[in-house]
C-alpha cells in the first residue's frame, strides 16, 4: 500500500468511525452504563462498517489499516463509551491470535467472517488458579478416546455470551509447565461452552465479563498456530496489541475526564463573588496538570505503536505504556474529581461515569503492579516468565 493510500484509507476509516461515535457510541453511552447493557448496536454498526476487520489482510477481505489507527480508533471509541471500547480491543487481541494461524482453512474463514462484520470474538484466557499473570494457564486439554477434551472455568471473559467465537487457552497436551500453551479458537454455540453468570462491576458496566465453563471436544482444526506454541504467540502477537488496546483504553478514558473538567471548569460561575471558577490558580494548576498526564501518555503510546510498525520493539517497552496510561488515568481521574466537586460524585454524570471506567485498568491482568515487577526484574536481569 503506497503512502497515498493509506492516507485515503485512514481519512475514511476516522470519517467511518466518528460518525459511529457521533450516531450511536456516545448517544448510547449512558443507557449502557446505567442498564448494564452489552453495546451490541455500537458493536453492530462498527462491523457494518468495516472495523471489526481493521487489521485483516484484504485478501480475507479485511482494511489491513496500519497499527496507529487501531491505537486511534480505541482512543476515540473509550471517550465516547469505554464498555464498547473495551469490547472492541478484545475483540482485537483475539484478531491478533487468529492471524498468528491464518494459514489454516479453519482459520482463514474465521478472519473472513469478522472482515465481513458478521463474527465478534473474544479472548477466555483468564483462570482463577493464575489470577492476572492469564498467559500462564492452568488448565490442561487432554488427549482421550473422545478427542481432544478442555475442561476448565475461565473468568472474567469480556463479551461473555455476545462473542460469536472465543479463544481460549490451556496447557498442552505434553506439556510439563504453563509456558508451553495451546490457543483455540472455538464458536460460542459449541457444546460443552457456557456462560457462568453476569457482570456486575463498579465500571465498565457494559462489557459483560463473566466466567465460562468448559467441558468440550475440541476439533484438532480449532489449534491456532503449532502445539504448545501458545506462549511465542502470546510474545509476538497478543501481549503487544492487548497492550496497544488497554492502553489506548485508560487514555481515552483520561482524556474523557479532561475535556469534561475543562468544559465545567469554563462555565462554573460564583456569582457571590463575581468569579469564574478558571479563574482560581489551583484550578488552573491542576487542569494543566491533567493536560501535562494525557498528552505524556498518548505520546509514549503513539512511540510505542511506531516501534511496533518498525518491529523494534522490546520486552520493557511492551510493558511500560500500561503502566503508564493507567497511572495516567487513575492521577487524571482525582484531579477531576477534585476539580469538578460534587459533579463529578454525582451519579449518572459523564464524568461520574469515567472515573468508575478509570478504575478498571488497575485490576486488568497483567496488572501496573505486576508490569512494574517484570521490568524490574529484566532491567535486573533477573529471570522471568516472560
Amino acid at each position: 500500500m503506497s503512502n497515498i493510500q493509506e492516507k485515503s484509507l485512514t481519512q475514511d476509516i476516522l470519517t467511518k468511525l466518528d460518525d459511529i461515535i457521533v450516531d450511536f457510541v456516545a448517544p448510547n453511552a449512558a443507557h449502557i452504563d446505567r442498564e448494564r447493557a452489552f453495546p451490541r448496536e455500537n458493536i453492530n454498526e462498527i462491523g457494518r462498517n468495516g472495523l471489526l476487520g481493521l487489521l485483516i489482510p484484504q485478501q480475507l477481505g479485511g482494511l489491513e489499516a496500519p497499527l496507529f489507527l487501531y491505537k486511534e480508533t480505541v482512543i476515540r471509541l473509550a471517550q465516547a463509551c469505554a464498555s464498547t471500547a473495551l469490547v472492541y480491543v478484545q475483540h482485537m487481541s483475539a484478531v491478533s491470535i487468529l492471524l498468528y494461524g491464518k494459514d489454516s482453512d479453519y482459520i482463514k474463514n474465521i478472519l473472513s467472517k469478522i472482515a465481513q462484520g458478521n463474527c465478534l470474538t473474544t479472548i477466555a484466557l483468564s483462570e482463577a488458579g493464575s489470577g492476572c499473570y492469564f498467559f500462564l494457564p492452568v488448565s490442561q486439554v487432554r488427549n482421550t478416546d473422545n478427542g481432544l477434551r478442555l475442561k476448565t472455568n475461565k473468568i472474567m471473559v469480556t463479551s461473555a455470551g455476545e462473542a460469536d467465537l472465543y479463544v481460549i487457552n490451556s496447557k498442552a497436551t505434553f506439556a510439563k509447565n504453563s509456558m508451553q500453551s495451546n490457543f483455540f479458537a472455538v464458536s460460542s454455540n459449541y457444546d460443552g461452552i457456557e456462560v457462568g453468570g453476569t457482570w456486575e462491576g463498579m465500571g465498565l458496566r457494559g462489557n459483560q465479563s463473566a466466567p465460562l465453563n468448559i467441558d468440550a471436544y475440541l476439533n484438532p482444526e480449532m489449534l491456532i498456530g503449532e502445539e504448545g506454541e501458545g506462549f511465542k504467540i502470546t510474545r509476538e502477537a497478543l501481549l503487544p496489541m492487548g497492550q496497544i488496546g488497554i492502553s489506548a483504553v485508560n487514555i481515552g478514558i483520561a482524556k474523557a475526564i479532561y475535556k469534561e473538567s475543562v468544559n465545567y471548569v469554563k462555565k462554573r460561575f460564583y456569582t457571590h463573588i463575581n468569579t469564574n471558577l478558571s479563574d482560581f490558580q489551583s484550578i488552573q494548576q491542576m487542569v494543566g496538570e491533567m493536560k501535562v498526564l494525557c498528552d505524556q501518555a498518548e505520546t509514549a503510546l503513539n512511540a510505542f505503536v511506531q516501534r511496533m510498525e518498525n518491529k523494534e520493539i522490546d520486552m520493557v517497552s511492551t510493558l511500560e505504556v500500561k503502566v503508564m496510561a493507567c497511572q495516567t488515568v487513575l492521577r487524571v481521574a482525582e484531579i477531576g474529581l477534585k476539580v469538578c466537586g460534587g459533579h463529578a460524585y454525582s451519579a449518572n454524570t459523564p464524568i461520574e461515569r469515567y472515573i468508575r471506567d478509570s478504575m478498571a485498568g488497575t485490576v486488568m491482568g497483567p496488572t501496573p503492579d505486576v508490569l512494574k515487577e517484570l521490568i524490574g526484574k529484566i532491567v535486573l536481569d533477573v529471570p522471568t516468565q516472560l
